[in-house]
């Protein structure tokens, strides 16, 4: 048996399993991708692989190509290179690049179309199951209200009300704790899976040792600039608020747009 090709021919039948599961994880949730071991990672990708090539190999049957799998016997289990075997690929090849781009693409559709799905009716938020391995994105979303075991409720709104999220975040520094307030950007996740930084706007501080100063008002500087990226690793503590934009009533000529928090 020929090491090489058979590495090839079975790098070739577990590609649709990859590519269905590289569609599937993608954007937030790319890094569960490669949180695998080899052995999760190859079992995870067989089963979809087997399924596809059942499929599009029915359909080659039913259009009248099927598939001469004497062909694939020969290549992994010939000593030498099989010259009947090369032959058949030679005189084929048309058709083999035909089924391979049909069942790259059905496996690119299915990831991506099974992703869209999970994530527009949040069925990964309300069942376990299908779940992401992303803790921080639910968190820091607000999608975390529909876990069955969240103990707070939203009694009057949904997690699609959600418009922004505000968060006070405690960062430890030289001169001592400072409390930095500003609007969630976005943030990036460690190569374990967890918070590598936070990135806010619109963003205001203060020392928290002023607070025994018995100053009357809380003294807030703004800090200049676009946006501000917080290490997590300086991080003592996070506080979370989410809140919606409502309309607030007024003359019939203007409508003025607040938020408040959801509840």
């Amino acid at each position: 048996m020929n090491i090489a090709v058979s590495t090839i021919i079975l790098f070739t039948f577990l590609l649709p399993g990859i590519i269905l599961r590289r569609f599937y994880y993608t954007e937030e949730f790319s890094k569960q991708f490669f949180k695998q071991n080899f052995f999760e990672l190859f079992v995870a990708v067989i089963v979809p692989s087997i399924f596809l090539h059942v499929l599009v190999g029915s359909l080659a049957y039913f259009f009248n190509n099927p598939i001469d799998f004497r062909i694939i016997g020969q290549l992994l289990t010939s000593k030498d290179y099989p010259v009947e075997a090369f032959e058949n690929i030679q005189n084929n090849i048309g058709k083999i690049i035909t089924y391979h781009s049909i069942i790259f693409s059905i496996s690119a559709c299915i990831g991506y179309i099974s992703k869209k799905i999970v994530r527009s009716y949040r069925i990964d938020s309300k069942r376990k199951i299908f779940r992401f391995k992303n803790a921080w994105h639910y968190i820091l979303t607000g999608e975390f209200f529909n876990f069955h075991r969240a103990a707070f409720d939203l009694a009057e709104d949904d997690v699609e009300e959600v418009d922004f999220v505000v968060i006070d975040v405690i960062v430890d520094t030289k001169e001592g704790a400072v409390l930095y307030d500003g609007f969630l950007v976005d943030y990036e996740l460690s190569q374990t899976g967890g918070l590598e930084t936070i990135t806010l706007k619109n963003v205001q501080r203060r020392f928290l040792k002023d607070d025994n100063n018995n100053q009357e008002e809380e003294t807030y500087y703004k800090i200049p600039g676009h946006i501000l990226v917080i290490p997590y690793s300086t991080i003592l503590n996070l506080n979370f608020s989410y809140y919606k934009f409502v309309e607030i009533e007024g003359n019939e000529e203007e409508v003025e747009i607040g938020f408040e928090l959801i509840k």
